[in-house]
Order: C-alpha cells, then structure tokens, then sequence
C-alpha cells in the first residue's frame, strides 16, 4: 500500500485522474451549472441599484416585478447549486467504482509478499472506506474551488464594470486577507496534527499501564508514569490553547482588514460623490459595498481548500494498494 508522497499535487492527481476522466460530459455540466451559479451572484446586489435609486421614487417600476425578480434569481441559483452538484457527486462515486474494480483485479493477482506486508483489515479499509473518504474530500474541495473560483471572478467583473477605481482599492485589501487566512489555516492543521499525536502518545500511556499494571506495581514505577501521563497530558492542554487562540484570531483579523478595505472605499466613493462623478449615486455604492463584501466568503473558502485536496489525495492513494 502506497503511503502519501511529499510530492507536488499535479502528479499525484495524474496518478487517479485515468479513473475519474470517463466521467468528463459530467464534467463539462458542473462546469456549467457553476458558472450559472457564480454568474447570479452579482445579480444579488445588483437588485440594491434600481430599488434604491428609482423604487423609492414616484412612478418608479412596477411592485410585482420585484417579487419576480427575486424569486427567480434564487430558483435559478437554486437549480444551478443542485445540477453541479449532482454532476461532481456522480463523478466521484463513478470514480470510485472504477477505482476499487480495478484495485480488487490488481489484489487478486498481487504477490503473496503483500499479503505478509500488509494485514487483511488495512487492505480492505484502503479499498473500502479510504477511496469513498478520498473521493468525497477531493470532489468537495473541487467543488469550492470551482463554485468560488468562478463567484470571485464574476463579483470582481461586476466591481470593475460599476467602479474600477474603487476595485482597485478592493484588490489591494483582498491579498491581505487571503495571507491572514492561508497562515493561520496552516497553523491549525499542524496544532491539529500534533494534537492527535499527542491524544496517541496520551492512549499510549494508559494501554501500558492497563496491560503493564503488574510490571509497573513490581518495579514501583508508578510515579514514574504519573509523571509522563502528567507531561503528556500538559502537552495536549497547551496544544488545545494554541488551536483555539489561531482560531478565534481568524475572524477579527479579518473583519479588522475588511474594515480597514471599507473604510477607504467609502471615503473614496463619497470624495467621488462630491466631485459629481458620473453615476455616483446611493444605489451604486450600496451595491458596491454588498458586492465587496460578498468577496470575504469565496476567499476564505479558497483559502482553506489546500488542505482537503491533500487529505483526499492521500486517502485515495492508499487505494493503490500494488
């Protein structure tokens, strides 16, 4: 059974992309119901502009076109989210079948060496339950990038075509906001990682007790363990901390340079305003605000979306099993 290489993700990905590949229609319609889906977003506070600037006015557009286009613009998305997601779902247990076909092929003829390497429930945890994990972990963070991707390019459109001046300003916040994410994201999955050795270490220690309790109690060497169960247990209290401090830390420092990307953004459009810029109005910079900050959600899923295809990646490598 292969153990998950330090190497980059396009080989690896090259190595179980031949298993999912036929599925490639299903593909070409998640593509497709994604861009639908990410194209109705700007929509969203596109709707801010005409209802601000003419539905408070007398003899403005009809009411009912609002239900309407309300309404439709969340069936359309609705119906777009469902299709892409079906389409991604279908590839992955598609995928998964041909995967654990042709891994079972491959066991059955496999040198009897495997058999001495490897136990029964590790070869049939590999073929059963670490390619069904893989796949979902990898189609889920295949579908954020896809689904997100394609909502940060369609805002970021809808930002420039209403105000390029003030996206500007925008994209220099949106870096800064990507770094603060991607680094403490990094933190937590190493404090993660080290918690669950130190949750071992801890199991460990009160196995060898269970099992060793006569030795221990003969050799009067149970201050001695009290002492290592208590360094270990100190150990994963100090981990705990440290994950929650990266943690909580994540969100108001992202809300602090959000704040900061906002506040320039209004003093802009309002030294705008006062310039008698061209279609400077109340409607417009609402819609720009709304569409800025529907831009933290995408960023912060993209941001994190590293760690599940690594995950994924190796668990369906386990499946290649010989």
């Amino acid at each position: 059974m292969t153990d998950a290489p330090s190497s980059p993700l396009w080989p690896r990905l090259q190595r179980i992309l031949p298993y999912f590949s036929p599925s490639w229609r299903y593909a070409v319609l998640a593509l497709l119901a994604s861009t639908g889906a990410a194209l109705t977003e700007p929509l969203i506070p596109a709707l801010f502009k005409p209802l601000l600037d003419k539905g408070f006015a007398p003899g403005g557009f009809p009411l009912w076109m609002i239900p309407v286009a309300v309404v439709g613009l969340f069936a359309l998305r609705g119906t777009a989210h469902f299709i892409g997601q079906y389409a991604l779902t279908r590839i992955a247990n598609d995928g998964v079948q041909r995967l654990r076909q042709a891994q079972f092929a491959r066991l059955s003829r496999a040198d009897l060496s495997l058999f001495h390497s490897q136990s029964a429930s590790s070869l049939s945890n590999a073929l059963v339950y670490e390619v069904q994990s893989g796949a979902q972990q990898l189609i889920g963070a295949f579908t954020e990038v896809l689904r997100d991707g394609l909502t940060l390019v369609a805002l970021l459109g809808y930002l420039f075509w209403l105000n390029w001046q003030l996206t500007l300003l925008v994209l220099t916040v949106v870096p800064a906001l990507g770094w603060i994410m991607k680094k403490l994201s990094s933190r937590l999955y190493r404090l993660s990682r080290e918690s669950q050795l130190a949750t071992d270490d801890l199991a460990y220690v009160v196995e060898e007790n269970v099992l060793a309790h006569r030795m221990i109690r003969l050799h009067a060497a149970q201050d001695a363990q009290m002492s290592r169960f208590a360094q270990l247990g100190e150990r994963l209290r100090r981990l705990a901390l440290k994950s929650t401090v990266a943690s909580a830390a994540m969100t108001p420092l992202t809300q602090l340079t959000a704040g900061v990307g906002l506040s320039l953004v209004v003093v802009l459009a309002l030294a705008q305003s006062r310039g008698g810029a061209q279609g400077a109005t109340v409607g417009s910079f609402v819609a720009f605000i709304t569409a800025m900050l529907m831009l933290i959600s995408p960023v912060r899923k993209l941001a994190d979306v590293v760690n599940p295809i690594t995950r994924g990646l190796a668990s369906l490598e386990r499946g290649l099993i010989c």
